[in-house]
């Protein structure tokens, strides 16, 4: 099972470098938040991350002060939403930073004096651009603010709350510039070799843009007529029809640029049009600004995608596609690497349910090709109307349809992450286990290498006494090794006794490792046994699965953090919803498919329509294996439903009453407080 941050290299890199538990947590944190196939509710993108949230707040200033139409986009009710849910992130960061709170008090200012002037405070072009200038002058020191609240957070063991909101900043800025996991975790595996120092980390999760070589293939057509003059001079664009023209211009790369084209055009296909389309095709290369190989592809793929629109507009009979390989170079360093744009591939599909509600046939439809589009403003549009296509509709009251939404979403999140800790515990201790046994392996590999060097005749004096400290490191490394098993394997079958789990190590009954972990002297003999090997295993393993127990012992054992939780949590969401409708409304009424972050509001708008989705197919699953009439319940009712039950929960939550019942916390069989 993977599990973002878990890698083996990964955990034995930050051990040979020494890295504090703190450091190693905002290490795994960060990645985790990163990675594309995190957790809906663990992704950067659901963080609700300030300067992001700023960011938002200033494009709707300056959509209001475009004058492009005679009502401005967003209305006014809309605009308030997205500058309170900025104002919200400000006001949640502010306790966390100890240093400097002056940007963060300016910016508070700012935003609650336009909140208190109503309506009038967004009324004319003139005044809503400069607000979004004002706006726009004070983020640049909020970053400085977030930067430096991480380089504190890595130079010392902050509280959990400051080192979760340090890493929710920092991996929003990464997603921000559209960091490539892979070549991430490569960066970052890299700067463990050297010395370790938090602004060096910074410069890994944020590096400059450079200028990367891309070359790709276009189907259907040997010739793009007036291609230069759709891309910025500084793209370089050209093209090499294949198979007339050889392509040239990439200096040491040229050569792997030739057998990159050569490769085209080889399968022959049994389709005679996809044969005649494949004979039709023509060689690009252009230059991007990205801050990574993986990021070019698709920096470059989008710029192609967007070009051929103008090509399709005026050859409505055509069909020009772009093939998924794509060839990167970079001149410094003369590195080149070829992806393909597929998508993972896994052994049995199979639906989430099989007994969904007619009327919810479109929202799958919608969010399916909403997942399949690769622009990111339309993704994040069409999933808003997935949203719409279930019933889901956006209001300015507490019981709006989209406000239920993000109360059953809460929800959901917390049994996920739940989960979530379980399996980071599990994955960690695995790799860890693994990464010691590896690295007295690798010990004894070195002490043959200096005995075979110590026979040569030309060997220097002194690597008799290196080899003393090699072999002396490599019986340290085999007495660790030695104890791995008993360190972090057995504790974990005496966990998997207490909660059981499936052939995917994924928990049975979520209920039973919330007891483990809350570890209450009422239990039975088998949970304390669990409890008291997962203590052990806790004491000797550092990073993010110790920083996750910890907080969900705080949690399980004091009500009210879960429901402060859940409370900030919905508020995240409800942020979240709003602007997915703002990106709709300026899609569909202005024709604006860019925006000030469109990784994030593509994976933000996808991961909210999973979320729900996920709530409704098993809430449809389990009605109908248990016959229950809830089974032909509409969306918007299971939504006003769990939203309800969100709000009961809180509230016995904030009484001091710790009797969630995770395993059924969004099932229609449960009020979600219970368990036996």
């Amino acid at each position: 099972m993977f599990y973002p941050g878990s890698e083996p290299e990964l955990i034995t890199g930050m051990s040979k470098a020494g890295l504090a538990s703190h450091q190693q947590m905002l290490i795994q944190a960060t990645l985790r938040a990163v990675h594309p196939g995190a957790y809906a509710s663990q992704h950067a993108a659901a963080g609700g991350a300030t300067v992001l949230s700023l960011g938002r707040a200033e494009a709707v200033l300056r959509s209001r002060a475009s004058g492009r139409h005679s009502r401005p986009q967003p209305h006014t009710e809309l605009a308030f939403a997205v500058i309170r849910s900025a104002l919200k992130s400000v006001q949640m960061l502010e306790p966390v930073v100890t240093r400097d709170r002056k940007p963060l008090e300016d910016v508070r200012d700012l935003l609650s004096e336009v909140i208190a002037q109503g309506e009038g405070g967004l009324e004319g072009t003139v005044r809503c651009g400069e607000l979004a200038d004002e706006l726009k002058s004070l983020v640049p020191a909020v970053k400085c603010t977030v930067l430096d609240l991480f380089e504190q957070a890595w130079e010392t063991a902050l509280p959990a709350k400051a080192a979760e909101r340090a890493v929710a900043e920092v991996a929003s800025l990464a997603v921000w510039r559209g960091r490539d996991y892979e070549c991430l975790l490569a960066d970052v595996q890299r700067f463990l070799q050297q010395i370790p120092a938090g602004k060096a980390l910074l410069s890994v999760l944020c590096p400059m843009q450079r200028r990367i070589r891309v070359a790709a293939v276009v189907e259907g057509s040997r010739t793009l007529a007036h291609l230069d003059e759709l891309f910025d001079a500084g793209a370089d664009i050209r093209q090499f029809p294949i198979g007339k023209r050889e392509p040239d211009g990439w200096g040491q790369g040229t050569s792997r640029l030739k057998e990159f084209a050569s490769l085209h055009g080889h399968h022959r296909n049994r389709d005679a049009r996809a044969e005649e389309r494949s004979a039709a095709a023509v060689l690009l290369t252009l230059r991007v600004t990205a801050p990574d190989r993986g990021t070019a592809v698709h920096v470059a793929r989008r710029g192609i995608e967007e070009a051929l629109d103008a090509y399709m507009a005026g050859n409505r009979i055509a069909e020009l596609r772009l093939r998924p390989e794509i060839l990167v170079y970079e001149e410094t360093g003369n590195r080149s690497r070829q992806y393909t744009l597929r998508g993972p591939a896994i052994n049995t599909a199979r639906p989430l349910t099989s007994h969904w509600p007619a009327e919810i046939r479109e929202c799958l439809r919608t969010a399916h090709i909403a997942r399949s589009t690769s622009s990111p403003l339309t993704r994040a549009a069409l999933s808003w109307a997935a949203l719409e296509a279930a019933g889901i509709k956006h209001g300015y009251k507490d019981n709006a349809p989209h406000v239920r939404l993000a109360r059953a979403l809460s929800l959901q999140a917390l049994r996920q992450q739940l989960i979530s800790s379980h399996q980071c515990v599990r994955t960690v201790a695995t790799a860890t286990c693994r990464a010691v046994k590896r690295r007295a392996e690798d010990a004894s590999r070195a002490v043959r290498r200096m005995e075979q060097h110590l026979g040569d005749e030309s060997a220097p004096l002194t690597l008799e006494q290196q080899l003393m400290q090699v072999r002396e490191r490599a019986t340290l490394a085999h007495q660790k090794a030695a104890d791995a098993d008993n360190l972090y394997l057995r504790p974990l079958s005496e966990i998997d006794l207490a909660a059981t789990v499936n052939e995917h190590g994924l928990l049975c009954d979520p209920n039973r490792w919330a007891d483990i972990l809350a570890a209450s002297p009422e239990a039975s003999e088998e949970i304390k046994a669990g409890s008291e090997a997962l203590v052990c295993l806790h004491s000797v393993l550092p990073g993010l699965p110790a920083h996750e127990l910890a907080v969900w012992r705080a949690r399980l054992t004091n009500p009210r953090k879960c429901a402060e939780w859940l409370t900030e949590t919905e508020e995240r969401y409800r942020a979240q919803l709003s602007w997915m409708y703002v990106v709709r409304n300026t899609a569909l009424h202005q024709g604006v498919f860019t925006s000030v972050a469109d990784s994030h509001d593509a994976h933000g708008a996808s991961g909210t329509v999973d979320l729900m989705l996920e709530v409704l197919g098993n809430w449809y699953s389990v009605a109908n294996a248990a016959a229950l009439p809830e089974s032909t319940w509409s969306a918007p009712e299971v939504i006003i439903s769990l939203a309800q039950r969100q709000q009961n929960l809180i509230q016995r939550l904030k009484a001091g009453m710790a009797d969630l019942n995770f395993t059924h916390l969004t099932s229609p069989t449960s009020n979600g407080h219970d368990r036996q």
